[in-house]
């Protein structure tokens, strides 16, 4: 569960800081959500999913799409390396959806390898033309999930932050480590608090 480093205002006035259920491959399904949502989560988001395949209408992927009047907000969370595909798995989400996320923070290989997730941490131009092209393309809320940066190089969430906020992102999520690091060693909380000064949209840690 995640709550947001200070009380800015948002999506979810009111409610300055939601408890959030995090998205987790294999683990939030629908099933897990709804449980989630019974034992006080305000805020679930679906497992990650390949744009490609979505936007290919394949149904094992569509599946992890499912939800259910009582998930509200309802957000399913995408990932992909093509803008194209990004943009039509979001449109073909957004009827169903109160808001997209995208994931710019998983470290895992298989998501690495075709230049999706953290991956794109790297390649900041393309990751703000690619949310660009989403925000353009659907009209619900997006919002963006992210790390420090790949770790090759000097941390660059900041500077992603400040962009993406620039072409529309409504709220977003940095973990505190970088692609490089994976899930070792400690999260660099004074950097997610860097971000959070950066920003005018609620960030959540």
């Amino acid at each position: 569960m995640s709550e947001f480093i200070g009380n800015k205002p948002g999506m979810w006035d009111g409610e300055p800081r939601p408890l959030f259920l995090a998205p987790m491959s294999g683990v939030t399904d629908l099933p897990y959500r709804l449980l989630a949502k019974q034992c006080g989560a305000d805020v679930t988001i679906t497992e990650f999913t390949n744009s490609t395949a979505l936007s290919r209408e394949a149904a094992v992927s569509w599946r992890k799409m499912e939800s259910h009047e009582t998930e509200i907000p309802f957000i399913p969370q995408i990932f992909g390396g093509d803008a194209n595909d990004m943009a039509t798995a979001a449109e073909m989400l957004a009827p169903n959806a109160d808001l997209i996320d995208l994931n710019f923070g998983c470290p895992a290989p298989k998501v690495t390898k075709i230049c999706a997730g953290a991956a794109l941490m790297g390649e900041p131009d393309n990751l703000v033309s690619m949310v660009e092209g989403i925000v353009d393309a659907v009209d619900i809320p997006v919002t963006a999930k992210m790390r420090l940066g790949t770790g090759a190089q000097q941390h660059n969430a900041i500077e992603i932050c400040q962009r993406l906020e620039e072409v529309g992102t409504q709220r977003l999520c940095v973990h505190g480590r970088t692609l490089k690091q994976r899930y070792s060693g400690e999260a660099d909380w004074n950097y997610i608090k860097k971000v959070v000064d950066s920003v005018e949209v609620p960030v959540i840690k």
